[in-house]
C-alpha cells in the first residue's frame, strides 16, 4: 500500500514531526520544517520504499527535490481545510508503514535527518563505507566526524545503508 503525500504530511504534523502551519514562514522555523519534510519524504522513499514520485539530488542540506519544494510552495493547501478534514492520518496511513516510520525517525532532529539522508544517498555513488564516509565528511564539514560516524552506526544497526558489490559508473550499477 502506497501512502499518499498529503496523508503523509498530515501524519507528520499530527505526530509533531513537522508543523504544517510554519511550512511557508521565512524564519528559522519555516526553514527547519521544510528541511525536515524534504528528508522525511526522501527517507520514506528510500528506506521504506514508499514512492511519492520525487527525484532527489544532493544539495547544501542533503538530498533535495525541487519538485517537492514546488509542491509545498505552490500547490499544497496549507489552510485549515487541509488540517481540519474529518479523517485523521492514522486512519489513512498503512499501519505497518506508520509503525516502522515512527520507530526509525520519531525523535530525530533536523541535523540527524540531514546527515542520515546524505549518508543513505551516498550509497548510490560510493562503492564502500570508507568512500561514503570520506565524501560525507567533506560535504558535511559543519558536523563533527563522530556525529557522522554515530549516525552511520545507527543506520547500519537498523539496516538502512547497503553497499552493493560491483562497479558503479556514473551512478549506474553494473555487475560483471
Amino acid at each position: 500500500m502506497t501512502v499518499e503525500l498529503q496523508d503523509f504530511i498530515k501524519f507528520l504534523h499530527e505526530n509533531k514531526m513537522i508543523n504544517i502551519h510554519d511550512m511557508l514562514k521565512t524564519d528559522v522555523s519555516g526553514i527547519i520544517n521544510r528541511l525536515k519534510l524534504q528528508k522525511y519524504v526522501y527517507l520514506a522513499q528510500t528506506t521504506l520504499k514508499n514512492n511519492f514520485g520525487y527525484e532527489f539530488n544532493i544539495y547544501n542540506n542533503g538530498p533535495y527535490s525541487p519538485e517537492l519544494a514546488n509542491y509545498y510552495y505552490e500547490k499544497m493547501d496549507l489552510n485549515e481545510k487541509f488540517m481540519d478534514r474529518n479523517d485523521n492520518a492514522s486512519q489513512t496511513i498503512d499501519p505497518a508503514f506508520a509503525t516502522r516510520f515512527m520507530e526509525l525517525y520519531k525523535d530525530k532532529d533536523a541535523n540527524w535527518l540531514e546527515v542520515a539522508a546524505t549518508l543513505i544517498d551516498s550509497t548510490n555513488y560510493c562503492e564502500n563505507e570508507r568512500e561514503s564516509l570520506d565524501k560525507v565528511y567533506a560535504i558535511k564539514s559543519k558536523y563533527d566526524s563522530s556525529f557522522i560516524d554515530n549516525t552511520l552506526d545507527e543506520l547500519k544497526e537498523k539496516s538502512l545503508v547497503h553497499y552493493a558489490s560491483g562497479i558503479k559508473l556514473n551512478g549506474i550499477f553494473s555487475i560483471f
